[in-house]
């Protein structure tokens, strides 16, 4: 199997292990890393404040659940003494070796700065889908609305992954940049959406339908025309509204971690809008849905009354059963299908939740370096010791 290719990120984790191979044993589990110029800035910043001199001192911030805003701690000590820190539990000191409390005011551009890095970094490699949202733009024509997606996307592209460079007047300035660009995403969803209903409405759905049996369509001038009902669900559900879907999600997140808002009614608020607009999207498929599980009833009692001894045609009890068996998996399949498309997006919501709730946010700061780090929960630690 082919090596997984390392990420610019990571090699970076690797060469400031060689230089300092002891913080290996602190930052145990890295999960981001940047190199941004007001990083040199954060450094001094801490200099000034408790003294110390570059190449000797590192930095450990961390910021205790319920105070997002606040700097609780900041630990130093040269790189061979990094096992002082161990004494650090919870965003509280609680032994003094090698370690002095700073006061730093709460107003400092650079705490809200640093929560936003620790919310990135951590997030980063989760949503995917927000760093390569412009890939089937790129690589597939989008009839229509293609250029105003195209912009919509890499504006979504350009804020997530500028966000490591920007300053605090720089995360304002594109905020007000996501906010406007989501909002111009949700004017396109609802055209959009309006468009695929429009659609979905010139093939009229049947109580029942079954694989492989056309419905017939009444035409104008008593015209008859055919179609499959599977293959015009699969039809509609390649429809732009699902790419516009999806940007409006990432929109969403991005405004939740530019914005450094992560409290439970910020994020249920933005999970909420997204589920409305979901809802309106599914409709347009839950009676073609609805009536393919009819088809299956209908199968049902078929199977029933051969059991019981009335002949149906040609019909085998076999043939019922199989395609039975068939009409059920194509309803599974295409939820599936449908889940991946809309419910599966709002997972994001639910990890940011996951995220803000954790004990600590750690962000290490050595030379200007900054370095996220995620702690393993206490359950999968304990799993690992008794596998080991």
């Amino acid at each position: 199997m082919e090596e997984r290719k390392l990420k610019k990120w990571e090699k970076s984790i690797e060469i400031l292990f060689e230089r300092a191979p002891q913080l290996k044993k602190l930052i145990s589990n890295p999960v981001y890393y940047m190199n941004a110029p007001w990083g040199g800035e954060l450094n001094r910043h801490f200099l000034k404040s408790i003294g110390g001199s570059t190449g000797e001192d590192f930095y450990r911030v961390v910021f205790k659940q319920g105070s997002p805003k606040s700097l609780m701690t900041i630990c130093s000590g040269e790189l061979s003494g990094l096992n002082t820190t161990s004494v650090v539990e919870k965003g509280q000191i609680v032994a003094a070796a090698g370690l002095e409390r700073i006061d730093v005011p709460v107003a400092s551009n650079f705490l809200p700065m640093l929560l936003t890095m620790g919310m990135y970094g951590a997030i980063q490699n989760r949503l995917e889908y927000i760093s390569n949202v412009c890939a089937d733009i790129r690589n597939r024509q989008i009839v229509g609305d293609h250029a105003k997606l195209k912009r919509i996307s890499e504006v979504i592209l350009d804020c997530f992954e500028s966000i490591p460079e920007m300053d605090q007047d720089m995360i304002r300035l594109n905020l007000s940049r996501m906010v406007n660009n989501t909002d111009e995403c949700l004017e396109l969803l609802i055209i959009m959406r309006e468009e695929l209903d429009r659609e979905s409405q010139t093939k009229p759905v049947p109580h029942r339908t079954f694989n492989g049996v056309s419905v017939e369509v009444q035409g104008p001038n008593w015209g008859k025309s055919n179609y499959d009902p599977i293959e015009f669900l699969r039809q509609i559900m390649r429809h732009n509204v699902f790419a516009a879907y999806e940007r409006f999600v990432a929109g969403k997140i991005c405004q939740i971690v530019l914005s450094g808002n992560y409290s439970p009614s910020n994020i249920e608020r933005s999970k909420q809008s997204v589920i409305r607009v979901k809802d309106t999207i599914y409709r347009v498929f839950e009676g073609r849905i609805k009536a393919h599980k009819e088809g299956v009833k209908e199968y049902e009692r078929l199977i029933l009354q051969h059991q019981n001894g009335y002949g149906m045609g040609n019909w085998t009890i076999e043939d019922l059963e199989k395609v039975h068996s068939r009409q059920i998996e194509t309803i599974a399949d295409i939820e599936v299908q449908l889940n991946g498309l809309l419910d599966a997006k709002l997972e994001s919501f639910d990890f940011l939740s996951q995220l803000a709730n954790k004990d600590e946010i750690e962000v290490y700061i050595i030379n200007g370096e900054i370095v996220i780090n995620e702690k393993e929960a206490p359950a999968l630690l304990n799993q690992q010791k008794l596998s080991s």
